[in-house]
């Protein structure tokens, strides 16, 4: 996945400006003054953004067992709540506006006049402003109207989200997004969705399954109903979970389930686009400890700087796993025009760093045959001292060797 500079750069003062005063008129912080004073963000932030860190950093069970009880029984819930809208939010919306940009990286255009959107578990509505941000930084078309549905069980975090949002997209230059919000407790066996709720051309699921054990048979064929209930055609979805084994994992294990579904039935029109550009079986599902996860590089807020340096941490990277998925009949090299000209068993993406070996640089891709180390004698550009960087694409390789040893002599294109 490569971000433009002007996403990644997009999180600036005029973004610290927007977010702090958004805090300051929701009673979050008495003054603008306040995110300043290293008094005040060591005592009502910092020590909560190291817990919460801690608690969405581990790998056992599920992060809710431990994130509900905290959540809950703080004794400063505000203060709480304050530190997860300044660290978590932005951050989660930055991941969101990645995944929009790759789509728009790889020519993707809206295809429909109308756009209707929904994001299930929505919480301060940070998947919702990713699009937003997505749009404004890497455009793929969209209506200059729309209308987003927030869907949250958590009454207060919904109220802010629905307050954020609404500021948010005004600050981006989009005051005709409207937002209505819907607080409701989801119960995925029995669907998303009411039958009689209308139809979407995007879903949108952040952190899902990563507060849910359903089984992915299960949880695959309740999705596969609602988006053929409720997702037009030519309707977007897009899954996005942490980068820790456990929750990637359960992300892959509900494709792997999906793409079963999808091959039985056929009638359901569902392809996947990202990040695997195709159907194939997945290649880090098939060895038991490992895991597929993206990570994507931004130029964080001024203040998220100095929490970060307070707290000990550096989130100037970001990990996470994802799945976008389309409801369409046409072929993928229509829906990304970047692939044309290529077929599922010529593509290959780099899903790890490259570095150096002597003359060459090795690093793992996976694409119709799964996922292999492999290695290349580069050709220096601008871009990349190697001459490679995950998140490539490579177009008509020509690979020899096994999967723990592959070499690419040559490939037709790097997208």
């Amino acid at each position: 996945m490569k971000v433009p500079d002007t996403l990644a750069t997009a999180f600036g003062a005029p973004f610290e400006q927007c977010i702090t005063q958004f805090a300051v008129d929701q009673g979050l912080i008495p003054d603008l003054a306040s995110i300043q004073s290293p008094r005040f963000v060591a005592r009502s932030i910092v020590p909560h953004v190291i817990k919460l860190s801690s608690l969405f950093n581990r790998d056992e069970k599920d992060q809710a067992s431990g994130l509900n009880p905290y959540w809950k029984q703080s004794a400063h819930p505000a203060h709480l709540r304050l530190a997860y809208f300044l660290y978590f939010m932005p951050s989660n919306l930055f991941r969101v506006a990645s995944i929009w940009s790759e789509l728009a990286r790889l020519g993707f255009q809206w295809q429909n006049k109308t756009f209707q959107a929904v994001e299930f578990g929505a919480g301060p509505a940070s998947g919702a402003c990713g699009i937003a941000a997505g749009e404004i930084y890497h455009s793929i078309q969209l209506p200059k109207q729309g209308s987003w549905a927030l869907i949250e069980q958590d009454q207060s975090i919904l109220n802010l989200g629905t307050q954020w949002a609404q500021t948010y997209f005004s600050h981006l230059g989009l005051p005709e997004w409207s937002i209505r919000p819907f607080h409701r407790k989801l119960d995925p066996l029995q669907g998303f969705l009411p039958p009689r709720a209308p139809k979407f051309n995007l879903w949108l699921m952040s952190y899902y399954l990563n507060e849910t054990q359903n089984d992915p048979q299960k949880l695959a064929a309740t999705l596969l109903q609602d988006w053929s209930n409720h997702l037009e055609e030519e309707g977007l979805i897009i899954l996005v979970e942490p980068a820790l084994k456990l929750q990637s994992r359960r992300l892959l294990e509900l494709r792997k389930e999906l793409l079963i579904q999808i091959e039985k039935k056929k009638t359901h029109g569902i392809q996947v686009l990202l990040p695997c550009l195709g159907h194939q079986a997945c290649g880090a599902l098939s060895a038991p400890e490992d895991w597929c996860h993206e990570e994507v590089t931004w130029w964080r807020p001024p203040y998220f700087r100095k929490i970060d340096k307070m707290a000990g941490l550096d989130r100037k990277t970001l990990p996470f796993s994802y799945l976008v998925l389309i409801k369409s009949r046409r072929p993928r090299e229509e829906i990304l025009p970047a692939l044309a000209g290529s077929t599922p068993t010529s593509r290959h993406r780099l899903v790890s760093p490259a570095h150096s070996e002597g003359r060459e640089s090795e690093f793992y891709i996976c694409g119709n045959d799964g996922k292999r180390k492999a290695r290349a004698r580069p050709k220096k550009t601008l871009e990349s001292e190697n001459g490679f960087d995950r998140g490539d694409i490579l177009i008509g390789a020509d690979l020899r060797g096994d999967r723990n040893s592959g070499r690419i002599d040559s490939f037709q294109r790097k997208i």
